[in-house]
C-alpha cells in the first residue's frame, strides 16, 4: 500500500536566499520564479538552496554580432570562425552595507568565480568595475533582474559552481551574512580568426562586450604603413629611381594588412 504522504524523491525543498521561502523544485538544476518572492533564482546539482538570478534577455546572436563589431572581426570567408557559444549564469557575491543602505542600493560586486580563460575578467574590491559588464547595476533590485515569463521554458544555461570567496580566495563555507550570492547570465564564445584562438565574454543582459575595448586604432593602421613607405622609397629611390615608388606601395599595404592582423588578436 503506498504512502499518499511521502514525497517524490525527485522533489526537494530550497529554501530561497531572496526572501528566506520554502520553495518545492522538481529537477536538481532548476531555473525558475519563486513561488514566494517572485524573483528569478536558480539551483543546479550540489547546491541546497536557490539563489537569485538575472534573466537574460539578448540571445546569442545578437551577442555574437555585438562582439564582431567590437572587435571588426574580419568577415571574408572562413577567417572567422565561432567554434563554440554558451549561456553561462556566473556566480558573484553581492554586499550592500546596511548602514549606509540608500534607494538605489548601489553595492560592492564581486567575482565569486575565476573565468579568466574564457576572457571574463574578475571583479574584485580593487576592480570592482569592467568595461561591458553591469552586473552591479542590474542586481540591485528584483525588477532590474527581471523574472521569467509564465509558460516559457527557461534558458539552456550551464550554471557555474562559486569557486571563490568574498575576499578573492578559494570558497570555503559561509561567507557571512552580509554577502550574498547572485548569478549572472553571461555569452562565452570561443572563436578563431585566422586559425588563432579567442575566447570572450558578452553581457547577456546589454549584449555589450565585456573587458577592455578592442577597437581598431585607426590612427596606427594608416601611420604605420606611411612610415613604412617613406622608409622604403627614401632607401630606394636612390639605386632603383622611380621604380621605389611602386615598392614602397607594396610595403605599406603589406604593414597595413600585418597591423589590422596584430590588432585583432
Amino acid at each position: 500500500m503506498s504512502e499518499p504522504n511521502r514525497l517524490d524523491p525527485a522533489r526537494r525543498i530550497l529554501r530561497c536566499k531572496a526572501c528566506n521561502g520554502k520553495v518545492p523544485i522538481e529537477a536538481e538544476q532548476a531555473l525558475v520564479n519563486c513561488t514566494m518572492c517572485g524573483l528569478a533564482v536558480v539551483t543546479a546539482p550540489g547546491m541546497t538552496e536557490l539563489h537569485p538570478m538575472a534573466v537574460p534577455r539578448a540571445g546569442q546572436d545578437a551577442c555574437w554580432d555585438a562582439l564582431v563589431k567590437e572587435r571588426a572581426l574580419p568577415s571574408e570567408p572562413r577567417a572567422t570562425e565561432l567554434r563554440e557559444a554558451r549561456l553561462l549564469l556566473v556566480p558573484f557575491w553581492r554586499h550592500v552595507d546596511e548602514a549606509k543602505r540608500s534607494v538605489e542600493r548601489k553595492g560592492l560586486v564581486v567575482s565569486a568565480a575565476d573565468l579568466t580563460p574564457l576572457g571574463l575578467p574578475r571583479l574584485t574590491r580593487n576592480r570592482p568595475r569592467v568595461k561591458g559588464l553591469s552586473v552591479e547595476e542590474v542586481t540591485r533590485t528584483g525588477d532590474g533582474m527581471g523574472r521569467f515569463a509564465a509558460g516559457s521554458p527557461a534558458p539552456d544555461a550551464t550554471v557555474v559552481d562559486v569557486m571563490l570567496g568574498p575576499e578573492g580566495a578559494q570558497a570555503s563555507g559561509a561567507a557571512g551574512s552580509d554577502w550574498r550570492v547572485v548569478y549572472y547570465p553571461i555569452w562565452s564564445f570561443h572563436y578563431a580568426v585566422y586559425s588563432k584562438e579567442h575566447f570572450h565574454a558578452v553581457d547577456a543582459i546589454h549584449a555589450t562586450p565585456i573587458g577592455p575595448a578592442h577597437r581598431l586604432s585607426w590612427s596606427m593602421i594608416l601611420g604605420v604603413p606611411v612610415a613604412v613607405m617613406l622608409t622604403v622609397y627614401t632607401a630606394g629611390a636612390p639605386f632603383i629611381g622611380p621604380a621605389a615608388g611602386l615598392v614602397a606601395w607594396l610595403a605599406a599595404v603589406a604593414a597595413m594588412h600585418l597591423s589590422i592582423r596584430a590588432q585583432r588578436g
